[in-house]
């Protein structure tokens, strides 16, 4: 079998460029936090961050790499029902808890490192199975966000253009971040103002100064009539 016809029956980027930046990724957060909690458990941070940080990066790619592999081995697509890509997750997921938990023997006696083989298995397989179930959660969400757009581009065929644009414009309309919604709700102390409505604020607070302004230049005026006035009647007195 030539190079090419390998390449075609074994594609290898599809695999391995999303699981070097999934494990590029992993370890960047795994360099973080270590060094976050190098500081407080350990006399060098330096050395724990960068542990921690391989060590989340050997994970990221392996579970990447072993979950991409599943799902081409089984031919699940894009297309393919999301609950298909829960049974690859966990077992990914074990696979690589049992993996890296075995190479923690280099690091601890015999019977330490096979020790942790088990608990990385199961441990990893819940990560895998929650995680997986926690995503099709988030992408059915933003997927049920979508349908209206959906149903209003198919109801456009039947109406006029100008009909049309305005159910564009309204179904494009950008939907408020999650915490823009929480800060406008009722039980947040805070709102989210946009530009039109902060200077309709700032226009109402310049028309309360300059009424606040009148009156205090006509109590003045008041002032300066009395005073000429006592003034006055101490020269005709």
């Amino acid at each position: 079998m030539d190079q090419t016809n390998w390449k075609k029956l074994y594609p290898v980027d599809p695999i391995l460029i999303p699981s070097l930046k999934a494990g590029a990724l992993c370890g960047a957060s795994g360099l973080v936090v270590g060094g976050a909690a190098g500081i407080i458990r350990s006399s060098t941070p330096g050395l724990f961050a960068i542990a921690s940080g391989l060590q989340c990066a050997a994970l990221g790619t392996t579970f990447y790499a072993t979950r991409g592999a599943i799902l081409q081995a089984w031919q699940i697509t894009a297309s393919s029902p999301p609950q298909d890509r829960i049974y690859p997750s966990t077992l990914a997921g074990a696979l690589t808890g049992g993996t890296i938990g075995g190479l923690t023997r280099l690091q601890a006696p015999v019977t330490g490192g096979r020790a942790n083989i088990i608990p990385g298995v199961i441990m990893f397989s819940l990560f895998g199975f929650a995680g997986q179930h926690l995503y099709n959660a988030l992408d059915a969400q933003h997927q049920d966000s979508l349908e209206p757009l959906a149903i209003h581009t198919a109801q456009s065929k039947s109406i006029t253009n100008a009909d049309t644009q305005k159910m564009v414009t309204e179904s494009t309309e950008p939907v408020e971040p999650l915490w823009k919604r929480v800060l406008n709700s009722k039980w947040s102390p805070m709102k989210v103002l946009s530009d039109e409505q902060y200077e309709t604020l700032l226009r109402e607070k310049l028309l309360r100064v300059e009424a606040e302004l009148a009156i205090v230049e006509e109590d003045i005026e008041k002032v300066k009539q009395r005073q000429n006035n006592a003034h006055k009647d101490g020269e005709e007195g």
